[in-house]
């Protein structure tokens, strides 16, 4: 798999055809992967994320090579983070102006790691 590929589905809920939301695990650097996920706004809150970006760390360390799965998200964005903190994942720190977001404007980013088991 080379850089930037990775797993991307859309998770729907048995039986609605509502799509709940968007996660994907992405190849960054060797043995490192990063998880991303984002939740329909009328969706969020009822695990659906939690579930599924579970199966996606699942997915991940089935692949042999893989020791460290990462997880960005903006400073402030609490849901990301408590999703993030329900997989295990530690809050490793936060990069000062590390992205520039869609208000043209740099913010802060959180990075957590979680490690192979």
């Amino acid at each position: 798999m080379g850089r930037g590929q990775g797993l991307h589905p859309r998770r729907v809920p048995q039986g609605t055809g509502a799509l709940v939301g968007s996660y994907c695990l992405t190849l960054i650097s060797r043995g490192v992967r990063e998880l991303g996920y984002g939740a329909v706004k009328e969706q969020r809150g009822r695990g659906y994320s939690v579930e599924a970006a579970r199966t996606l760390c699942d997915w991940g360390w089935d692949t042999p090579d893989v020791h460290r799965i990462e997880w960005w998200a903006m400073a402030g964005n609490t849901a990301s983070r408590a999703v993030a903190e329900k997989l295990g994942f530690t809050v490793e720190g936060t990069l000062r102006n590390r992205g520039i977001a869609n208000d043209g404007k740099p913010h802060d980013w959180w990075v957590g790691g979680l490690l192979r088991p």
